[in-house]
């Protein structure tokens, strides 16, 4: 497997599309990938810009993208931009962690979920990490 390291948009855009599918990328996310770039690089998202706008809106924005969803787009919310109060209700793994330590009789809903989070405002984010983590601890 190939390794690319790429710090910037427009280093991503210089790669060979065929190098990023010999890292394990599938066409898909490449072009994903690509699309976000070429919008970074020509100004139609503006880095600055997306940082200051609200979680909503930034999820909407991203989201345009095909191939980035509401769970792309609220993983970057956490991890990339830091944003303190987002969970990601439809991932599996935080709603089979959110049943083992509530002791759910059932794998929570999407809804569910968000009910549950209400509890942790504003530190969403940290709670999300947190159930993240234990979902990944050997038993």
């Amino acid at each position: 497997m190939a390794v690319v390291a790429v710090t910037a948009p427009t280093e991503l855009l210089g790669v060979d599309p065929g190098k990023l599918r010999e890292a394990g990328l599938s066409r898909r996310k490449v072009s994903t990938l690509r699309d976000l770039a070429e919008r970074l690089t020509d100004g139609r998202l503006n880095p600055e810009v997306l940082n200051s706008l609200p979680d909503e809106e930034l999820i909407a924005e991203l989201t345009e993208i095909p191939g980035i969803g509401p769970w792309t787009a609220q993983g970057a919310l956490i991890i990339a931009l830091q944003r303190e109060d987002v969970v990601l209700p439809g991932d599996l793994a935080l709603r089979k962690a959110v049943q083992a330590a509530y002791q759910l009789d059932h794998l929570p809903t999407q809804q569910e979920v968000l009910a549950i989070a209400e509890k942790w405002r504003p530190y969403r984010s940290l709670a999300t990490s947190y159930l993240f983590s234990t979902a990944f601890e050997p038993t």
